[in-house]
């Protein structure tokens, strides 16, 4: 009773198994389908995220050049109405020309 009882368990174990065959990927195809075609897509998408994040990294690099630029300027500006060389109205409307 106890052996058949253990054979008919250790069958119950191994059937499932043994009904499926070996397929390739575990019988999820042989790997072209509708999510194969985004991979891809995918790609090309990481590919211009990586390409926008250079592009912008460059420009806060040379934007923080031009700031520098324009505060030189603005001091020049100063020191020009320091001098006496332009009054307060031209200092005022090339300050803000730079500004813009």
């Amino acid at each position: 009773m106890f052996r058949s009882a253990l054979a008919s368990a250790g069958l119950l174990v191994a059937l499932p198994a043994a009904a499926q065959p070996y397929g390739h990927m575990d019988d999820w195809g042989y790997g072209y389908g509708p999510t194969m075609m985004f991979g891809p897509v995918i790609w090309i998408l990481v590919l211009g995220l990586v390409v926008a994040g250079v592009v912008w990294f460059v420009r806060q690099l040379d934007g923080a050049s031009h700031r520098q630029g324009r505060s030189k300027a603005i001091e020049e500006l100063d020191l020009r109405l320091a001098r006496g060389e332009i009054d307060v109205a031209e200092h005022a409307a090339k300050k803000k020309a730079l500004m813009a």
